[in-house]
């Protein structure tokens, strides 16, 4: 017959399910370390017994310094042989307290020493392997997820659970075997006696489970409100030029004080609750103290016990407050932890979208000729994006992607960096599905450029190197001024090895686009996907990216997604998408006159406002008007 897994109080349900959840999810981090974790324990029990003598001396200075209540005993004649004297039997006893110290100060050492440098570990690899799992998930996961929420999980919900990964065993073993020395010595001295003191462990024990279970929901309520504020501290930092420029200031400070509130009101509830698990442990041990000096001083008056008995006995039961209240404390802090647990195996649990097949092939040396074979594709929400896309690209096609918002344009290039795979048909690059290589050695032999320009907080020269780490200072030079940005880079004050702030918001956006092009001017690929190049660059430097990335590329395939359909007779071929389908394809002469979708945006562009160029526009490199992809 099973035990049941859920413990049912009046004041809800405690699941021991969570608590196997974790074991099972992350304790394969604590098994390389199990020596280091052997050798604490030992270090523990070491301390355990320490602690267990640390009262002795008292009730040797009561009776046999002070009186001579033991001078029967074995140990009264030990000292009635050794020491003449009682300054003598003192000085004993006093070198024995010192020895009693020195041991439990160097057990204690070794134990913490060990444990921290466990828990740091266990924590390093931990986070290491949350980034890179988070790394090879689908780009739905950061769209439907707070950013703040994530960084929070990857920080202070990590820390957490190293309480019940590596200090909760050790501390769980530490305070129960401190309880059961305790106990037994004190049984041994006064059977009755002890029965008094451990009379208020099943009150303890009961409101501990109840309340812990009170505590990981609150702490559960606590994380995610304090992920909220992080993401929005997170999402207002990092837009701060918008937030000025509209007056938001104080719109966004009440938003993220109302989160604040209810971050605040978590974590008082929580603490309320854990203060209340202490509060029942100290009143159930002072009532245990009360009885145990009602019952012994009347058993030392009845001369059934000497007043060393009862010192020592009072002795424990002091002492052994600490370790139930440490016990207590561990309750609150493992429900914390597990909670935050649950956290970070929900990321974890997320299957990546995207994964080798068993007997994929690296990819090399591909020539980038790419097709798509009656390809549909919904996203994970549901929504359509692609149906029945059915095209032929040759090397060497200089391609154009063009279609309203919303027609399948980005979805496109996502599908050919397999960030997704097809719902149905095939893509084949060099006629093979790219579902039979690698996913790492086919974005090897693909370059991006997207129209929201990231930058790291890296150097400007390894920016552009990013997809190239092995080039050299001359080439990371040749690529920067053939999109005209080694002029603005020597100015910086350190050149190339001017180090960015993140997301290199210290340059323009003009700036950053022309790095961003750099960069992949620079990567040897086959295939080069581009997401509005011109974005943010005046003509002189569009003109110039677009000859070098389009016209300088012999054999190369080249995708360039436009909204701005001018000079689109520069193009090869044009990709007319409409709600996820082909529209039309051809050249440009050939789509006016014979594809109503193009001809429609293409005379829709034609008659809105053209911005005006002017002087200052020439000079600006970074002038918002956007000009041929």
């Amino acid at each position: 017959m099973k035990l049941s897994r859920i413990i049912k109080t009046n004041r809800g349900k405690l699941d021991l399910g969570e608590l196997e959840v974790i074991r099972r999810r992350f304790l394969k981090y604590l098994r390389p370390h199990w020596k280091t974790m052997a050798i604490a324990f030992l270090a523990t029990m070491g301390a355990v017994g320490m602690n267990v003598l640390a009262p002795v001396p008292i009730k040797l200075i009561f009776d046999v310094v002070l009186t001579d209540a033991m001078a029967d005993t074995t140990v009264g004649m030990w000292f009635s042989e050794h020491a003449s004297t009682p300054t003598t039997a003192l000085a004993i006893i006093c070198g024995g307290i010192l020895l009693i110290a020195a041991g439990l100060s160097t057990f204690a050492y070794l134990r913490d020493v060990l444990l921290a440098q466990t828990g740091q570990n266990v924590v390093g690899k931990l986070r290491h392997d949350l980034f890179r799992h988070m790394q090879k998930l689908s780009p739905d996961v950061f769209e439907s997820r707070r950013t703040g929420d994530l960084l929070l999980r990857m920080t202070g919900d990590i820390q957490m659970l190293r309480q019940v990964l590596v200090n909760a065993c050790i501390t769980l073993g530490e305070n129960i075997l401190t309880i059961v020395a305790f106990i037994s010595v004190m049984f041994y001295l006064n059977p009755g006696l002890a029965a008094v003191a451990v009379a208020a462990l099943p009150l303890i024990a009961f409101s501990a489970v109840r309340i812990s279970k009170r505590i990981n929901k609150a702490t559960k309520s606590q994380r995610e409100k304090e992920g909220f504020v992080a993401s929005i501290a997170h999402e207002v930092l990092g837009a701060m030029t918008v937030v000025q420029a509209f007056n938001r200031e104080k719109s966004e400070l009440q938003r993220f004080a109302r989160q604040n509130r209810a971050s605040i009101r978590a974590g008082v509830r929580t603490t309320r609750l854990e203060a209340r698990l202490f509060r029942v442990v100290a009143l159930a041990s002072a009532a245990t103290l009360c009885g145990v000096l009602y019952f012994g001083v009347r058993s030392v008056l009845a001369e059934e016990m000497t007043a060393g008995d009862l010192l020592i006995f009072v002795a424990y039961v002091r002492a052994l407050n600490k370790p139930l209240r440490k016990l207590s404390k561990l309750a609150g802090q493992t429900a914390k932890a597990t909670a935050c647990g649950l956290r970070i195996a929900e990321i974890l649990n997320i299957p990546p979208a995207i994964r080798d097949a068993p007997d994929a092939i690296v990819a090399t040396e591909l020539q980038g000729r790419i097709e798509l074979d009656r390809v549909s594709f919904n996203y994970p929400d549901g929504t359509k994006a692609l149906s029945d896309v059915s095209l032929r690209i040759e090397p060497d096609e200089r391609i154009a992607i063009v279609g309203r918002s919303g027609a399948g344009k980005s979805t496109l290039m996502k599908l050919l960096l397999r960030f997704y795979d097809v719902v149905e048909g095939e893509i084949r690059i060099d006629d093979v599905d790219l579902r039979k290589y690698t996913v790492a050695s086919l974005r090897d032999h693909m370059a991006v450029v997207q129209q929201d320009t990231v930058l790291f907080g890296l150097t400007i020269a390894e920016n552009i190197a990013l997809g190239c780490e092995s080039a050299d200072p001359r080439a990371i030079r040749k690529a920067a001024r053939t999109v005209d940005a080694h002029a603005f880079i020597k100015q910086l004050p350190e050149g190339y090895e001017t180090t960015l702030s993140e997301r290199g918001t210290t340059l323009s956006g003009g700036q950053r686009q022309r790095i961003a092009l750099a960069r992949a001017l620079l990567r040897p690929a086959p295939i080069l996907i581009l997401d509005e190049p011109a974005t943010g660059l005046d003509a002189q430097s569009a003109r110039t990216a677009e000859d070098s990335l389009m016209f300088n590329r012999a054999g190369k395939t080249t995708l360039v997604i436009c909204h701005d359909l001018s000079a689109m007779e520069r193009f090869d071929r044009i990709i007319v998408l409409d709600h996820g389908c082909v529209a039309g394809i051809g050249p440009h002469a050939e789509l006016l006159g014979h594809c109503d979708s193009y001809t429609e945006m293409f005379e829709a562009w034609a008659v809105r406002p053209q911005p005006r160029s002017t002087a200052k526009d020439s000079a600006d490199a970074d002038t918002s008007q956007r000009l041929p992809c």
